[in-house]
């Protein structure tokens, strides 16, 4: 009898000792998977990962190797060694909120075998050239750079910069407080020679108070400019204007000259730019996305060619109607994607115009356009198959027409 139940219970511990065995095998997880779980998380339930990083070495392994970006503050720094080691793979690092030396902070960060492609250091009373010089000579991996909101730039800044970064995809040079060097239009012209032709990619220069206005208008007219710099920057794709009165159509046109392969340009808030944007888009001809808001006086009558790649046209709060609409229609049969908030002249006339000839259109917003009646829209789904979302004009209710809207697969705002 004794035998029997000790033979039971021998028998009972290998079962259990199987099974322990089996449910470890059977919930192990690859990393892809629990990959997928910290997603979730983080999507599903907006948690951060630091409290289950705590209790589960798996997540905090995973959570390391996935941080692409970190911020540093003053209280961040004597933890930098700590920091890198752990996280290995960061891409991006932000310094704005960093307060002391950044010369110093930047020659520490040097000293790491990181491959950073983002850098940001923007907020700052001054560029940190030597500590750029510094950062360059070790980690030459930087593709984008953000000095947006720096106090002071000086006319040797920008020369640093080109030399230390000659690969540059983005550089972010927006909102600077001042510009306090007669000289800087001159060093300018020096960068655009550093610039090799496998960099700057996107362009990014905007002023924020009027008292840089004068010296941005120089930079930007392009007059001193180097007449093969048009040869050396040609795959520059993304330029960000916005937001300066100061411009002109004889310095976009100057622009489009310069950079033929433009295919994103933001002209939002530019009030002086009026036929200039006809030449522009003729010799750009691979644009696809054209940013026009609160452009005043701009007149697009004289489009009397076509531009078939263009797909998104921000016309908000402008000044354009029915012959407008007309001309569009015509030259730009493309479109995917029409802004036309708070435009005032514009009717059903216009809106047929453009809703019938751009078979692609997926997209138009009339909000604020008190002249489009508001049982056009039923029109416009039949008319235009292909559109998916309808900002509609004052007056609309959607509230018993939304099921038909939606057999049609277009949603109605």
């Amino acid at each position: 009898m004794k035998m029997k139940r000790a033979s039971l219970k021998y028998s009972q511990q290998i079962v259990s000792c199987t099974k322990s065995t089996m449910v470890a095998t059977d919930f192990y997880l690859p990393d892809d998977c629990w990959e997928y779980v910290k997603f979730l998380i983080m999507v599903g339930y907006r948690l951060h990962l630091n409290f289950v990083s705590v209790v589960s070495k798996r997540f905090l392994s995973i959570t390391n190797r996935l941080r692409f970006s970190l911020a540093i503050y003053g209280i961040t720094y004597p933890f930098l060694t700590r920091l890198f080691l752990r996280f290995t793979n960061l891409t991006s690092l932000n310094l704005t909120c960093y307060s002391f030396d950044l010369n110093n902070l930047l020659f520490e960060i040097s000293r790491f075998p990181l491959k950073l492609t983002s850098l940001n250091i923007s907020n700052k009373s001054i560029i940190p050239t030597n500590g750029l010089r510094a950062f360059s000579e070790n980690i030459t991996t930087l593709t984008s750079l953000t000095c947006s909101h720096i106090s002071c730039i000086n006319s040797t800044d920008l020369l640093v910069i080109a030399e230390c970064f000659p690969l540059f995809e983005e550089l972010d040079l927006s909102s600077p407080l001042e510009c306090n060097n007669d000289q800087l239009l001159d060093e300018v012209e020096r960068v655009s020679l550093v610039i090799t032709t496998s960099g700057l990619i996107s362009l990014v220069i905007t002023t924020s108070t009027t008292n840089c206005f004068s010296t941005c208008s120089k930079i930007l007219s392009f007059s001193r400019w180097p007449s093969g710099f048009a040869a050396m920057v040609p795959q520059l794709k993304s330029l960000q204007l916005d937001h300066n009165p100061w411009l002109r159509d004889e310095s976009i046109i100057m622009i489009a000259s310069i950079f033929p392969n433009l295919q994103l340009l933001d002209l939002t808030h530019c009030y002086e730019i009026s036929e200039g944007i006809c030449q522009v888009l003729k010799r750009c001809c691979k644009i696809r996305h054209l940013k026009l808001a609160y452009c005043s006086k701009l007149k697009l009558l004289g489009m009397n060619f076509e531009a078939p790649k263009l797909e998104v046209l921000d016309l908000s709060n402008t000044m354009v109607d029915d012959e407008t609409l007309y001309v569009i229609s015509k030259s730009c049969c493309g479109l995917l994607q029409l802004l036309l908030k708070n435009c005032y002249h514009v009717t059903e006339k216009g809106v047929k115009h453009v809703v019938e000839k751009c078979t692609k259109l997926r997209e138009i917003n009339l909000k604020g356009c008190f002249k489009v009646h508001a049982n056009f829209v039923a029109s416009m789904i039949f008319s235009r198959p292909s559109l998916r979302e309808i900002t509609a004009p004052p007056g609309f209710d959607s509230s018993e027409k939304m099921k038909f809207y939606l057999s049609h697969n277009c949603f109605v705002w």
